[in-house]
């Protein structure tokens, strides 16, 4: 497993960042635990993969005795995520009530949504913004409501290469010290994605939850995962293991819910993201059904994303090719759906290859009408 945290490090990170640990896994979670020598670096990495608070509670449950300058600070770090949380939750209510005054519906994202229906307590999940889809003919109305509502609006995308984003500019305020962004979403997928969630094309009826004690909407199962598959497969400087977490245990929540014989019939890809997953946080007993068994090979650099675009263009002419065209046979699983078990011939030789000049072509196309 190649990653850029310690070795030691993203193997108890992984082995914590779950929401409740099975017996067998707290034993996993001691042995690694033992492992650990620099507790500062540890809580640091956490944090990096936004699984502070797991790596709290899962040790804690585990029964291992937390250095205490190690516990002082993940505690703290559960706190704030818990106030943080407790605050944009507060905000997210004032945003829909206002929306519904005005007849726009609005479907809550990621975290914001995750926090307050897999989890058990919103202060496990960390976020560093609220996300919302609207009706892309509404969504410029929504950021009008932002403004209304005290919120700084940007006017214009703050690059030329985002005059095409599936957001429009982050809105924000400062509440009681803390920054409180926005980010209204006409598509829940990014261009470079190779599928599109919108409010014209939802699959299924949208599903509602509680945000402290008020009605709120988010996407329905079969989006649900797919948005959530789609995100975690996006290039990244860094694939966080909070994305695994989130798509594993939102599967094991709504098992019983979930249309597995369509969805695996109309998107594979996502059923196949699970068995990938596993190579990295093994899925919980109630997903056995996608582990990969015994018939699988392990992924060569299981939990490592491809980099951003971005990124990979600065770097030295050598190095660029082989991060564009070379990048980890566990991410190429991940995104183009092959299962584990299936070459990644083709997919290396044509549909990456394509793939890539289709996203330089995007951001091309993005700057001249800019």
């Amino acid at each position: 497993m190649v990653t850029e945290t310690n070795p030691d490090h993203y193997a108890l990170l992984a082995a914590c960042a779950r929401i409740t640990p099975s017996t067998d896994e707290q034993s996993i979670i001691l042995a690694h635990a033992r492992q650990i020598h620099n507790w500062d670096m540890l809580v640091n990495d956490a944090e990096g993969h936004a699984v502070a608070p797991l790596l709290y509670t899962s040790l804690r449950q585990s029964g291992f005795s937390i250095p205490v300058d190690a516990k002082r600070k993940l505690y703290a770090l559960v706190q704030r995520t818990g106030w943080a949380n407790e605050l944009r939750a507060s905000a997210l209510v004032e945003i829909i009530d206002a929306c519904n005054e005005k007849g726009i519906p609005l479907a809550v994202l990621k975290g914001s949504f995750l926090a307050h229906s897999i989890y058990p307590d919103p202060s496990l999940r960390t976020m560093s913004d609220i996300d919302l889809l609207a009706p892309p003919s509404q969504a410029q109305a929504v950021q009008n409501i932002l403004a209304e509502l005290g919120f700084s609006v940007p006017e214009q995308a703050s690059s030329r290469y985002m005059s095409e984003h599936h957001h429009l500019p982050g809105a924000s305020m400062q509440r009681d010290g803390l920054t409180i962004s926005v980010e209204v979403h006409h598509d829940a997928l990014s261009g470079d994605a190779p599928a599109s969630i919108t409010f014209d094309n939802l699959t299924v009826p949208l599903q509602e939850y509680d945000v402290n004690g008020h009605r709120a909407k988010a996407l329905g199962h079969q989006d649900q995962l797919r948005h959530l598959f789609h995100h975690m497969s996006e290039p990244a400087s860094k694939l966080k293991l909070i994305w695994c977490t989130d798509i594993a245990y939102y599967a094991r929540h709504f098992y019983d819910q979930i249309d597995w014989t369509a969805l695996s019939r109309d998107y594979p890809a996502v059923v196949n993201a699970l068995r990938v997953v596993d190579s990295v946080m093994p899925l919980p007993v109630e997903l056995s059904d996608f582990k990969m068994g015994n018939g699988f090979v392990p992924i060569e650099n299981a939990g490592q994303s491809i980099k951003p675009l971005s990124s990979l263009l600065r770097l030295p002419l050598r190095e660029r090719f082989h991060g564009l065209l070379d990048p980890s046979h566990w991410w190429l699983h991940l995104y183009y759906g092959i299962p584990p078990n299936r070459s990644l011939l083709m997919t290396k030789l044509v549909r990456h290859p394509i793939n890539i000049l289709t996203w330089v072509y995007r951001r091309m196309r993005a700057r001249v009408r800019s």
